[in-house]
């Protein structure tokens, strides 16, 4: 109980900085991350099994799991403190980046040389916020990648495996790991930006939590927010349609949903060798836990991709950003739509 000027949750544990200045941590012990220093804090980060504050003297303090040096802040100054998976960074005053910890030999605690206006750690990676309003980041790319779009941001979030930054539009965008759903922000202006391990939430400019790319419920606004009719779930009765080429010259599809496992395949489910070109199939009807949600629709275009669609049960035809099956997809391999939102 009490009242809190910031909050802030990591990998099991969750910490946040009350007004008094003291911080205070709950959640899974886990090599003492939530054993939080005594004293008065101006800032407060949760990592993946340790934190960071920041004291009102500008020195960062971390308590948790060390044994790679995630807690070895150096005794210097500070104005900003982000803690990630096994590292963590600061801002110094002059808008450099030092970053202390274990970088996995990829460069995580190598921070880019230059005045940065934020900085922000996730699990392998960090980014920083230019004062020109540009994301520059450094650390884990060899399979995800942390190269920043163009345009200018006024805010960023890194999360496990993917990065978040808020345009000067208010315009959300993503980049790196997004084949979860990661990619699929919420239209429209938001104010703030938070990316978690595999999931991200947004604020509008109207007081709208959003949260999209749901593993199990992590993603899922709770009940009594939803019912306020303050807040939006993206990725609940949500999926993509799933297709690979067969040897023999046939298509199939099916449908995976953005939560749970497996893929739901419909009785008609194929696109002939010979299908005729431009002429939209249907499959037989998708149910998912004994829900009917809709049928896949395909055809084949001129140019020799399968275009792919989604018709929801008494709904329009919904034509997904990333549908078509390319010519030289592999024999056998499994390919997918972008995220296809049913409503909640």
């Amino acid at each position: 109980m009490g009242r809190f000027s910031a909050i802030s949750a990591g990998g099991w544990h969750t910490c946040g900085l009350r007004e008094t200045g003291e911080i205070e941590c709950w959640g899974h012990f886990y090599d003492g991350a939530t054993l939080e220093p005594s004293g008065r804090f101006s800032a407060v980060s949760a990592g993946d099994r340790h934190s960071c504050g920041l004291r009102e003297t500008g020195e960062a303090e971390c308590w948790g799991a060390n044994d790679l040096g995630a807690t070895d802040a150096p005794s210097e100054q500070f104005s900003a403190v982000s803690a990630g998976g096994h590292h963590s960074c600061g801002l110094r005053g002059t808008g450099e980046v030092e970053c202390w910890g274990y970088d996995w030999g990829a460069g995580q605690t190598e921070a880019l040389a230059g005045r940065f206006s934020a900085v922000s750690v996730g699990g392998h990676r960090s980014c920083g916020l230019r004062e020109t309003g540009e994301i520059e980041c450094w650390g884990y790319s060899w399979t995800y990648p942390i190269g920043a779009p163009a345009g200018r941001f006024v805010a960023l979030s890194v999360g496990g495996l993917h990065i978040c930054g808020l345009h000067e539009t208010g315009e959300v965008e993503c980049w790196g790991y997004t084949f979860d759903g990661q990619e699929q922000p919420p239209a429209g202006a938001q104010r703030s930006v938070d990316a978690g391990d595999v999931h991200t939430c947004a604020v509008s400019v109207d007081g709208v939590a959003t949260c999209w790319m749901v593993y199990g419920d992590v993603a899922d606004v709770p009940a009594w927010l939803r019912a306020s009719g303050a807040a939006q779930t993206v990725g609940m009765g949500s999926g993509r349609i799933a297709a690979r080429r067969l040897a023999d010259g046939r298509t199939e599809f099916g449908w995976q949903p953005s939560y749970g496992s497996g893929r739901a395949l419909p009785r008609q489910r194929y696109v002939p060798a010979d299908a005729g070109v431009d002429r939209w199939r249907r499959s037989g009807v998708i149910e998912v836990d004994g829900v009917a949600l809709g049928r896949i629709e395909a055809r084949l275009r001129a140019d020799g991709r399968i275009e792919f669609a989604f018709t929801p049960s008494g709904g329009e035809r919904i034509l997904p950003s990333s549908r078509y099956l390319p010519v030289d997809a592999d024999v056998g391999r499994w390919l997918r739509s972008s995220v296809i939102a049913l409503g909640k």
